[in-house]
């Protein structure tokens, strides 16, 4: 006896051109001002050595221990100063 499956088929992303909506999906949800971000760095790790993601690339990422906000876009540095 055979069996029959339905197959549910979900077209692949082709591309560009994609609409304005789907431009700024990628975006952050709220941009902080500097006062805000180092408020919230202050309070997790008691300094405020943060940068924006667009900001820094990943050698100099490297050899200082962070935390990514992927939401806000910020990059907060485990410690005072580079390492």
């Amino acid at each position: 006896m055979t069996e029959e499956f339905e197959i549910e088929w979900i077209p692949e992303d082709t591309g560009a051109p994609y609409t304005e909506v789907d431009m700024t999906s990628t975006k952050p949800e709220e941009v902080l001002t500097s006062s805000q971000i180092d408020k919230i760095c202050k309070k997790r790790y008691g300094h405020t050595n943060w940068a924006r993601m667009d900001r820094m690339s990943p050698i100099e990422l490297a050899g200082n221990p962070h935390h990514f906000d992927y939401k806000k876009g910020i990059i907060y540095f485990k410690h005072a100063g580079l390492v």
